[in-house]
């Protein structure tokens, strides 16, 4: 398996949550565990602290997604993608991110997502069919934009 890619806006936002989770969330839970000892707040804090962990790791090893070859008629990590689901004019933008950077922004999606991984090397004027939780669901490609 190779090493994960992350763009520079998705470098800026874990470098973010890192300080959030280092310097507010962990001593907040720290204090509150400390001053009360309830298994929940013991729980949250050893989540937190996975994820900072997770966020961590990624920081160190992902390399730069800009360095990478890039296909701009091609979906690939880190595209900015505009659909239109099958049966209506409203236009949709999608994100292809890593899992992590997906927890980080909510208008970002994982490439592991079902819409995620459907679009994953489709091109401009193809549908792709996901099997979301809501049911399956067609999408036809209408823009590639390279995320920055």
């Amino acid at each position: 398996m190779g090493r994960p890619k992350l763009s520079e806006t998705a470098r800026r936002s874990l470098e973010q949550r890192q300080h959030e989770l280092e310097v507010e969330r962990i001593p907040k839970l720290e204090w509150e565990l400390a001053e009360s000892g309830d298994p929940l707040i013991q729980t949250a804090l050893r989540a937190t602290t996975r994820e900072l962990a997770d966020v961590r790791r990624a920081l160190a090893t992902a390399t730069p997604l800009e360095d990478e070859p890039h296909d701009p008629t091609v979906v690939e990590l880190g595209d900015t993608v505009t659909v239109r689901r099958s049966g209506s004019s409203e236009r949709e933008r999608f994100t292809l991110v890593g899992e992590l950077e997906a927890r980080l922004d909510g208008s970002w999606i994982s490439v592991k997502s079902p819409v995620g991984s459907a679009l994953l090397g489709s091109r401009t004027g193809e549908s792709v069919d996901a099997n979301t939780p809501d049911g399956p669901v067609s999408y036809e490609v209408l823009a590639i934009q390279r995320l920055s």
